[in-house]
């Protein structure tokens, strides 16, 4: 009966953790942004047609991660990037979001502000602009904040050597005005303040003042055609305190973000569409992948196309705007079905040859130059049923080469899903699931434990089969038991544990001439709060690397001496067993304290000073609380933790 419950208990549970996972990566519109959406349905507009009015297009690159110790051609390749594709593509804006230089030294460990990166870095942009009109609009990463105590302080870099950071500390509010409307683009700087070395501030921060700023900017922006957020961190990786920054940006088409990397390129399409109908659009790496966005804006339509330096052509549709990336709320998507031309902007160095149109595998024609990069074809949107449908379009250029473009699109605002991964990894709060992570694993530990020390009967947990799975489960939880039943090991164990849950990891110097102090629900330095974040992460490394080796190692420890004492009377038996505890528990137990103690030297200190080495009750105090309880392992009165039967227990 009780396994009963506990099989009705589980799938409860796992049934409500399901629905809350769905519920969150949801991207349908909740009821709050549906009816705003219905109070901001927007007036007749100018028809999309072959005129090359109402269009202005724009660049985005991301972690650039200038270094003066390794790939010293990313400074040289982006001014490669300027010369080969700006006069090409004549945008009206170039954003880049972030990570502008390394700030690591070449032995990849400590971080900290250098002047020669940011040289660099303003010696590209400077050359950038001499090939475009284009405005400029840059923001700070989390590199670019590694060991900055103060936003207005000289270890500030930013402040000096970038395009907006001589103008705005942080975020900030930019308009750019067209014959046919204004567009508003909103930085959003999350770096924590202060800017703590690496690699604490892998995640964004923003306190209710920050937020407070952004939510007046956001007002500001009240009256243009079109909102567009950009920064640096996903607003996964942003901590704040509810509603949060998707709230804030609830009035924004997009938000434009990189950081991730794409994952090293295991989710190069990380997109996806918030509750509130924001679209989140995270852009890969210039570090390493060389990878650059072009966006446009045509009659209010947002669209985007993601290539990588050294791609020609270019191709952009902007009409009909691929179905996966409709944003109702915040776009006249009606003007779609109501548009006489298709539309598609070709950016090549080569004069163009040809541009293809096929609509559901059927020719549809050949589309003509209107204007500039501009080519339109006549069609009619209202012959086409409901639904997804698929749009292809080749260009050939004189140079020979050819690109084919082929994505959905529908009339009556149908729209496909978002692949899993991306909506997983942006729409979750990962501050969130990894304090969740890190508070399921310690209870799941102390509850074990605990319930392990309470139980009467070794029977009750034991199973009757005699196949391996069986014996394995039966041994193991046998020596879980005798580490439960050992009071000193028990209750170090669980205290160990609660230290780590509560209490200070390190003393460290955060920044330089800052003295801090990590727990793993954050850091205070400098007078400041900084919640924890990647500090969990590594809660759980600790948990699961540290003190649960432990514990099987104990109970190994303990269940190889009761072996040695029923089995003492027999010589070779004996022998056997000390062999045994050799390979199975003394070896294991080294490696451990091996591990450990590089940990203890190299982590922390390597990044936070030799302080961190010497205040370290976490690291270091791992090292020393294994030694005394393996000692309290071969110490201990072996028959009295042997003393549960299968019909009581003894306590200690």
């Amino acid at each position: 009966m009780k396994a009963f419950f506990v099989v009705i208990g589980t799938v409860i549970i796992l049934s409500v953790l399901w629905a809350a996972l769905r519920d969150a990566l949801d991207p349908n519109l909740t009821s709050q942004y549906e009816a705003s959406r219905r109070l901001g349905d927007r007036g007749e507009g100018p028809k999309m047609d072959g005129s090359p009015d109402n269009i202005f297009w724009m660049v985005q690159l991301s972690d650039i991660h200038i270094s003066k110790f390794r790939d010293l051609k990313r400074g040289p390749d982006l001014e490669q990037f300027c010369r080969d594709y700006l006069p090409v593509i004549q945008p009206s804006l170039v954003l880049i979001t972030g990570d502008l230089t390394d700030a690591k030294t070449s032995d990849d460990r400590t971080s900290g502000q250098m002047e020669e990166e940011w040289q660099i870095y303003r010696h590209a942009i400077d050359t950038c602009k001499t090939f475009t009109s284009a405005t400029f609009l840059d923001t700070r990463g989390n590199h670019d904040a590694f060991d900055v105590a103060e936003v207005s302080g000289s270890s500030n870099l930013y402040r000096k050597y970038s395009v907006m950071g001589t103008q705005h500390a942080l975020s900030y509010h930019h308009q750019h005005v067209t014959p046919f409307g204004t567009y508003s683009f909103i930085a959003v700087d999350a770096c924590p303040v202060p800017g703590p070395r690496r690699p604490f501030n892998f995640f964004g921060y923003l306190d209710d003042v920050r937020v407070h700023q952004l939510e007046g900017l956001s007002v500001e922006s009240g009256g243009s055609n079109l909102t567009v957020w950009f920064g640096h961190y996903p607003t996964s990786f942003i901590v704040q305190d509810p509603p949060g920054i998707r709230h804030v940006m609830r009035n924004g088409v997009a938000y434009l973000c990189g950081h991730l990397h794409t994952l090293g390129d295991h989710v190069t399409k990380m997109f996806t569409r918030h509750k509130t109908g924001t679209l989140e659009l995270e852009l890969g790496d210039w570090k390493v992948n060389r990878v650059l966005r072009v966006l446009a804006v045509d009659h209010d339509l947002l669209t985007f196309v993601d290539a990588r330096l050294g791609d020609w052509p270019l191709v952009l549709v902007t009409n009909p705007k691929d179905a996966l990336f409709l944003t109702p709320r915040h776009q006249p998507v009606d003007a779609i079905s109501q548009s006489s031309h298709i539309r598609v902007l070709v950016f090549s160095q080569s004069a163009v040859v040809s541009v293809e149109v096929y609509i559901d595998d059927s020719y549809a024609g050949r589309a003509r130059q209107s204007k500039g990069p501009l080519y339109t074809l006549p069609w009619e949107p209202q012959s086409l049923t409901s639904g997804l449908h698929s749009l292809r379009v080749t260009v050939k250029d004189e140079a020979g080469s050819e690109k084919t473009v082929v994505q959905p699109f529908s009339v009556d605002g149908t729209t496909p899903t978002f692949a899993f991964w991306p909506r997983f990894i942006l729409m979750m709060n990962i501050f969130d699931l990894s304090k969740i992570t890190f508070g399921l694993v310690v209870f799941i530990y102390v509850l074990l434990m605990a319930s392990l020390r309470q139980c009467s009967t070794v029977r009750s947990l034991h199973t009757a089969s005699d196949d391996i799975l069986s014996r394995l489960w039966n041994t193991w939880v046998y020596r879980l038991l005798l580490v439960a039943r050992t009071g000193t090991i028990y209750y170090t164990l669980l205290g160990f544990l609660l230290y780590i849950t509560f209490c200070p990891w390190f003393v460290g110097e955060f920044m330089t001439g800052h003295l801090g102090v990590l727990f793993v629900w954050g850091t205070f330095v400098k007078g400041t709060f900084i919640p924890g974040s990647l500090t969990y992460f590594y809660g759980i490394f600790q948990v699961l690397t540290f003190n649960v080796p432990l514990t099987l190692i104990l109970g190994t420890t303990l269940d190889l001496r009761r072996q040695e004492v029923v089995s003492r009377h027999v010589p070779s038996g004996w022998r056997r067993t000390t062999r045994w505890r050799l390979l199975l528990a003394d070896l294991p137990f080294c490696l451990l304290v091996v591990f450990q103690t590089y940990v203890a030297l190299t982590e922390f200190p390597t990044n936070y000073g030799t302080t961190a080495m010497v205040v370290s009750p976490v690291r270091g105090g791992s090292v020393l609380v294994a030694v005394i309880l393996l000692y309290f392992a071969h110490a201990t009165h072996i028959k009295r933790s042997c003393a549960v039967n299968t019909n009581g227990h003894t306590d200690q």
